[in-house]
């Protein structure tokens, strides 16, 4: 069986792998690894992922005999890749809601459709695709005001909104679409983000040194801040993952970080200084040091 990938042709050799199924489940595993998932898929020129399989066989194809087949095409995009086509869409919904809120009183007196009413159409699958991929911190103002202001919007709703309120709701979409446009310019030079996030991520660890004894003097509000400057710094990284080269111990550091960062914030929450400083001291300051070096060579 000839194997490509994205019309390139790649050697391979199969080990246990007696059916198409299983073949398939290699590659995806392979892939993603990569950080690649796939898009598309023909097995002699029958598109697999085509509800009902080829000829109508539903999932059955992944139990045909390998040596059945002559030729397995795969498509493969890379998370990257996924996640920057979905924001320029949203970037454009954003623009094209913006103008229609402007131009409103226009788009009324025209005898033309009202784009605002297609729009708003499409608005809970836009809503919800923020939230699968999201591309502001978690809890940001701008996109909590967005959806409080446009939730169950529709086109008779916002047509009877006071100028005042259309022209605030303009400016949120632009804010919302600018929060955007900074992520594909983050995601177009990664390597340069990295680099400011890896500096900044040094100056958080020795910040980080002094939270226990923030506490422990009853200065709160630095010993907080302190936290919460390293949680952005290590939000921000993480975003960035998806548009680097794959690193298994740079991922399992992450992996290991996020349940300590939990433990962490439960303490904070009970003001367990001893604690905190246990946690920053043996679990969070020796993965960053470990991390550092790796965020660095990253290219």
């Amino acid at each position: 069986m000839r194997l490509s990938i994205n019309d390139e042709e790649v050697s391979y050799s199969l080990e246990h792998e007696r059916t198409l199924g299983e073949v398939v489940h290699g590659i995806r595993a392979w892939l993603a690894s990569a950080g690649f998932v796939i898009t598309g898929l023909e097995a002699d020129g029958s598109d697999l992922l085509q509800p009902g399989g080829p000829s109508g066989a539903g999932s059955e194809w992944g139990s045909r005999e390998v040596g059945m087949v002559s030729t397995l095409s795969v498509r493969a995009t890379h998370t990257g890749d996924l996640r920057v086509a979905h924001w320029k869409a949203a970037a454009q919904w954003l623009g094209m809601l913006g103008e229609a809120l402007d131009g409103l009183p226009a788009a009324l007196a025209g005898d033309g459709p009202d784009p605002l009413e297609e729009l708003l159409e499409d608005l809970p699958k836009t809503v919800n695709g923020f939230e699968v991929n999201p591309f502001a911190p978690s809890g940001s103002e701008e996109v909590r005001r967005f959806r409080q202001v446009f939730d169950g919007a529709h086109g008779a709703q916002v047509r009877s909104w006071s100028v005042e309120k259309r022209r605030e709701a303009a400016e949120l979409v632009r804010r919302v679409q600018g929060l955007v446009q900074k992520r594909l310019e983050d995601a177009a030079h990664p390597e340069e983000v990295l680099a400011r996030c890896a500096g900044q991520l040094r100056g958080s660890m020795g910040e980080l040194k002094e939270v226990s004894l923030l506490l422990q003097t009853g200065r709160d509000r630095p010993a907080m801040e302190a936290i919460i400057r390293f949680a952005d710094v290590a939000q921000s990284i993480m975003d960035l993952l998806p548009f680097l080269p794959p690193d298994l111990e740079r991922s399992r550091l992450f992996v290991e970080l996020t349940p300590v960062l939990k433990e962490l914030v439960g303490a904070f929450d009970s003001r367990d200084s001893v604690l905190i400083g246990d946690l920053l001291e043996y679990e969070v300051a020796p993965r960053l040091e470990r991390l550092a070096p790796l965020l660095g060579s990253a290219r």
